[in-house]
């Protein structure tokens, strides 16, 4: 690389409410309030989110193995039902590799807001739009993990007594 070339950094938003950034030239914020669409689409986005965790993964793979095998609860071989569910499953995983597609960017576009938006509803247009100008402004995904487990109300509680802890840790290891 030549001193004339120059190195693009990520940039990194803040998980916290109230942080303003811009990307591809529009000015972002982070909210705290739904409205009941987008509460809506949010109840529908946390399902993605945590369903395709790894536990859940090898769950539904079990009862795959299961219906294969006859050792499911009717002891009875089921090859379409463990077909459907290895289909699905695929499916799941296929649609998290997209980035469009990533639900926890797709959460987070329900919170984070330009000021010209119309907080009570949301298209999947919308969505698309606003994760294209974080990808194109060089935002990294860590931002957006931390401020879904800033926001998200199921885990809120756990996450906040989490940072207390690790905040108490950080001071004790000082002293």
């Amino acid at each position: 690389m030549s001193k004339t070339e120059s190195v693009t950094k990520l940039k990194t938003i803040e998980p916290k409410i109230g942080f303003q950034f811009s990307a591809n030239g529009k000015d972002y914020i982070i909210e705290d309030k739904l409205s009941i669409a987008r509460s809506m689409l949010s109840s529908e986005f946390e399902i993605n989110l945590f369903d395709s965790s790894t536990n859940s993964i090898k769950k539904t793979l079990i009862s795959a193995y299961n219906d294969l095998n006859g050792t499911n609860k009717d002891r009875s071989v089921k090859f379409a039902d463990a077909a459907i569910k290895i289909h699905n499953l695929v499916n799941k995983i296929q649609n998290n590799l997209s980035f469009k597609d990533l639900p926890i960017l797709r959460y987070c576009a329900l919170y984070i807001n330009h000021k010209d938006e119309d907080r009570r509803t949301i298209t999947d247009e919308q969505i698309n739009t606003k994760i294209e100008d974080w990808q194109e402004e060089g935002i990294e995904i860590s931002g957006f993990f931390l401020l879904v487990l800033s926001v998200l109300p199921s885990v809120k509680k756990d996450f906040v007594k989490y940072m207390e802890a690790f905040s108490k840790n950080q001071v004790q290891e000082k002293k």
